[in-house]
Parts: structure tokens; sequence; C-alpha cells
């Protein structure tokens, strides 16, 4: 197993009350409280079933993360969302679903859905001038959870780990955001910076639950635009996993439609998944493109990527799909992508689609 960044959190939290917070805002306590009331089945509900938590028009400060419950949709159309966390005593992502102690699979708080939103959790801490004071974190982060849909969420300046993860989440859906400025964590690699994370949960990175190494299954990441804010460079990727477990792959991860601008590694990457579908993507400015990758002892099978535009790259490959000696990857169908053919490389066992070349393959 391949493991990554120590997870900082703890059971303990902190709270500045319901009422007014400081320098204006509205105490992130209020919307928790409307989370609450619709985890108990409260107020309307939207066409999937789901009790709505709609967040009135403010700026609103969270020092812990908003915990969202089963069948509950926060709506966030209206508002903007930062933070200030301590360094230590809780877990360090603005929203968090419910999930039980020893809860594995899919079977944490699902059927939820997060819309809308300006949420930058190191605003706060730069309008103090302390910046170096905000603790790396997520924004949004769902773990053994099936049927998730985030939507039209804006995300700025995240320092050092993901917009969103989806951590053991089968039937998810992100769709139509914005994700724009990264702070890269010195300690890492460029790569370590995706906007959206696929994982798995680990001994490290589980944020609830068991760590049973469920994959991701069945996701959907479509309509996103990745690139700089107006104070920080742009992520590392858009999307990719640095976690991953030969016996434990990904499956049916589609990406589509998504416009990636100025990443500091690779545009959109895969690690470890199978029956991939990566088409109708615009990158431009990246270091590098579309990169498809095994690891040793998980073959991988179907492999689609099809229809993308990668201009302005950098150093590194511009597409690629790179088989483990000891993982190869079947039945690839890379056709009718727009990229200079010196800038596409296939590396390992890479087995084509029976009757299709790969684009510009020797």
């Amino acid at each position: 197993m391949i493991g990554r960044r120590t997870f900082l959190g703890g059971a303990a939290a902190l709270s500045i009350g319901a009422g007014r917070a400081s320098a204006g805002y509205v105490s992130g306590s209020a919307i928790q409280k409307l989370l609450d009331a619709a985890g108990d089945g409260k107020g309307p509900r939207d066409s999937a079933g789901r009790h709505i938590a709609k967040v009135p028009k403010a700026t609103y400060l969270l020092t812990e993360p908003l915990i969202i419950h089963r069948d509950t949709h926060l709506d966030a159309t209206d508002a903007r969302i930062v933070a200030r966390f301590p360094a230590e005593g809780v877990k360090h992502t603005m929203v968090l679903n419910a999930v039980a102690a020893g809860t594995g699979g899919y079977a944490g708080a699902g059927n939820i859905a997060v819309t809308g939103g300006s949420w930058d959790p190191v605003w706060d801490f730069a309008q103090r001038g302390k910046v170096d004071d905000a603790p790396p974190m997520n924004v949004i982060t769902i773990i053994h959870s099936s049927d998730v849909l985030i939507q039209r969420v804006t995300i700025w300046n995240v320092k050092w780990w993901h917009g969103i993860e989806l951590n053991a989440v089968r039937r998810g859906t992100v769709r139509d955001c914005a994700l724009r400025g990264w702070i890269a964590d010195p300690g890492q690699g460029l790569w370590h910076g995706e906007a959206i994370q696929l994982d798995l949960p680990t001994g490290d990175n589980t944020w609830g639950g068991a760590s049973d190494l469920s994959p991701c299954r069945d996701i959907l990441l479509t309509g996103n635009t990745c690139d700089a804010s107006g104070s920080q460079a742009a992520w590392g990727q858009l999307t990719g996993s640095h976690t991953s477990d030969p016996a434990h792959p990904h499956v049916g991860v589609r990406i589509e439609h998504n416009t990636v601008r100025g990443t500091r590694w690779d545009g959109i990457a895969t690690v470890n998944a199978s029956d991939v579908r990566i088409r109708g993507n615009v990158l431009d400015g990246c270091a590098g493109g579309i990169y498809v990758k095994s690891v040793a002892g998980s073959p991988l099978k179907t492999v689609e990527i099809t229809g993308n535009q990668v201009t302005g790259g950098g150093a590194r490959d511009w597409l690629a799909v790179r088989a483990d000696t000891h993982g190869p990857i079947t039945d690839v169908a890379v056709t009718g992508n727009v990229v200079p053919c010196q800038k596409v490389h296939y590396y390992g066992p890479v087995r084509p689609r029976p009757g299709t070349t790969l684009d510009c393959s020797p």
C-alpha cells in the first residue's frame, strides 16, 4: 500500500457560539443548525428526496467542520464561507459527512448534496496577516458514502490539501464547480495537489469510519473549471490520486468537459483506476496534460481518452498512458485528441483495444 500525508484531526471541537462571530461574520453553527434540522427530516425536499438546508445570504465563519447527514442537501448558493480552524483539536475540512465509528464500505451518510457557495479556507487568516498560521485542510470531504452530488461550488486558495476529496465514494458527481488557486505544500511534490482527489481510506487518511481500503466507484467529474485565483497560482492537478492499493482499484471514473489551466503538474490524471473515460476536456498551459497510470500488481482494463484538446503545455508529457511492468493496461482507446504527437507517449505493457490504433503510436 502506498500512503500519503499524515491526517490532522481529533475528536474535540471548538465553537464560537450560535450568534454573531467577530468581524461581522455569522457563526458557522448557524449552518450546522440547518443541517441538523434537515437531518431530522425537517423542511422541503429536492427531487432526490433530500431535505434542503438553505443557507441565508451572509458571510459565515467556521471553526470546526460542518457535518452533513444522510438524505440532506446543503444549499449555500447565496453564502460566503470562510474558516478559522485551530491548528489542533478538529478535523481539518470545512464539510464532512456523518460517519459512525467502524462504518465501512459505502454505508456512511449518503444521498447527500452540496450546492453553491464561495468557500475560502485561508481568507480570514490572510485578512489578519496570518496566512502561515492557517492549517492545511480540505474544503469538502466525503467518505464511506454513496449517491453524492457536489455542484456549482466555488473554492478558493486551498492550503496544501484538496478542494474536494471523494474517499470510498460510490456514485459521486462533481459538476460545474470552480476550483481556483492552491498554496503548495513545500514538503511534497506538486503531484500532491489534486483539486479533486479520489482516495481510499488507509490508516492515515481515514476521516471517519473504518480504514478498509474501499475504493471509489462510478465517479463523474464534469463541467468544472480549475485554474489560478487572483492571489495564488493554479493547482497541481484538477484530479488524480496519490494513495493506492493494488487490490482495490477505483472503478468507473469519467472525467468529461472540464477546463483546466496552468496546473503545476499534470492537468488530469488517474492512478490505479479501471473503466476510465476521459473525454472532451480542454487543457491549456499546464506542466503536463492527461496521464493515466497503473501500479505494480494491479492490471487495469478499459481506458478511453477521446476528443481532448491540450495546448501550451510544459516539459511533462501532454498525453501519456503508463503501465507498470506488473500492472498492464488493456483495452486502451486513445483517439481524436488534439495534441502534438511528440508530446504523446505510451510506457510499458499498454495494449490497445482490438482493431484500433492509439493516437500517435509508432
